[in-house]
């Protein structure tokens, strides 16, 4: 089966006798598509504006108190690879895939899944490397990295699902603050999207 990169858009030409010509249009149009910039991959802690910092625990994503040995650890150093989207039309920020190691030294994903009728975020065990082009236009790991305006604080956009962005909650217990996705109107900045990323 050739893949998207192997088509081309064509146009219909002309009818001669038995044959039917077409002509190719749009010789430099590109697939709306993932591909990943190699040299583009920076190291971030994430912090929220209660200074807390996001961290993997075994395959849970929450936020918690750091000092400054602490945020040593490769648990809150989250690897921020950049991904060139083809999809020029919409000023949608930088396509990204986030990732971070455990303490056990297993490598996660930060990905968003459905669960029943809820969406949700989870980190997903990567088992092998970040791929270097994702045939589609929206995928699980994604996010769209956006600078929110007037400020050096960013925001994450799920690729899977417009309007719904990263974003901190308390759970049942009150010192327990998890990351979660949460659905933001558009031309809406909400603060509890908003995130800090500091050099490791």
């Amino acid at each position: 089966m050739a893949s998207s990169s192997d088509c081309k858009c064509v146009e219909f030409a002309v009818v001669d006798k038995e044959d039917i010509f077409f002509q190719v249009e749009h010789e430099d149009l590109e697939s709306d598509d993932f591909k990943k910039e190699t040299n583009k991959c920076f190291q971030r802690m994430i912090q929220i504006k209660s200074n807390q910092f996001l961290v993997v625990d075994e395959e849970c994503l929450k936020f918690e108190e750091r000092n400054m040995e602490q945020c040593k650890a490769d648990d809150c150093r989250f690897n921020i690879q950049f991904y060139r989207n083809n999809d020029i039309d919409k000023n949608r920020g930088s396509a990204v895939i986030l990732s971070v190691t455990s303490p056990c030294k297993q490598t996660y994903m930060v990905c968003c899944n459905n669960n029943g009728d809820q969406k949700i975020v989870s980190a997903k065990p990567l088992e092998q490397p970040l791929p270097d082009q994702i045939d589609y236009s929206q995928h699980e790991a994604v996010f769209f990295m956006e600078l929110i305006p007037g400020t050096s604080q960013y925001r994450f956009k799920s690729s899977l699902w417009c309007r719904w962005y990263l974003s901190f909650e308390a759970g049942r217990d009150p010192e327990l603050i998890k990351l979660v996705l949460r659905e933001v109107p558009e031309d809406v900045v909400d603060e509890r999207c908003s995130v800090c990323l500091l050099t490791c």
